[in-house]
């Protein structure tokens, strides 16, 4: 008796039984260099019922049902395959827009380092004020930095840098990581 559709045909074949078929799952699995896989294998990958030997079920398939079975894993390679390719495709287009916001910004690194070095320079001299130098310099930060985050202090000239920033609060990367190669 077949073991999915229960036809009792004489012309059964055995779920243990990894012949070449000939078939495009044949020749997909060529390509890839994957071996063949028995009816009980396809079962085990297509079915929410796992094969077990001797767990009192027959362990004969008809041809019709291995047919089935085989374009079954076919359909489910195709589009596994199709995911992974659309969910990299994804991740480059994310990596994409942070490249082109950063591309986009002002980043102008020489004022804060310049104004920070006066700002040394009149602390060693005494020069001023210090809580109306601070609170200039809060001012000029205001006007330099008008992107703020709503999770911390922290503020940015760009909305980039924001953009980047608000990644550590949510601790959601878009980047795969790296595997060291040993």
């Amino acid at each position: 008796m077949c073991r999915v559709c229960m036809d009792e045909s004489d012309d059964l074949l055995d779920i243990y039984d990894n012949k070449s078929w000939g078939d495009r799952l044949s020749a997909d699995l060529q390509r890839t260099k994957e071996p063949e896989p028995t009816p009980a294998d396809l079962l085990n990958i297509c079915s929410a019922y796992p094969v077990d030997t001797g767990d009192g079920f027959p362990l004969k398939i008809c041809e019709p049902c291995l047919i089935k079975l085989r374009e079954a894993l076919r359909f489910k390679r195709r589009y596994t395959r199709t995911m992974e390719y659309v969910a990299r495709v994804k991740r480059e287009q994310s990596d994409k827009e942070t490249c082109d916001l950063l591309e986009a910004e002002d980043w102008d690194f020489a004022d804060p380092i310049k104004r920070e070095n006066e700002e040394e320079e009149e602390d060693r001299n005494g020069d001023g004020d210090d809580k109306q130098l601070k609170k200039e310099n809060n001012n000029e930060v205001d006007k330099k930095r008008p992107f703020k985050c709503a999770d911390c202090p922290k503020s940015f000239a760009g909305k980039a840098q924001l953009t980047l920033h608000s990644r550590t609060h949510t601790k959601v990367s878009t980047r795969t990581k790296r595997k060291t190669i040993k």
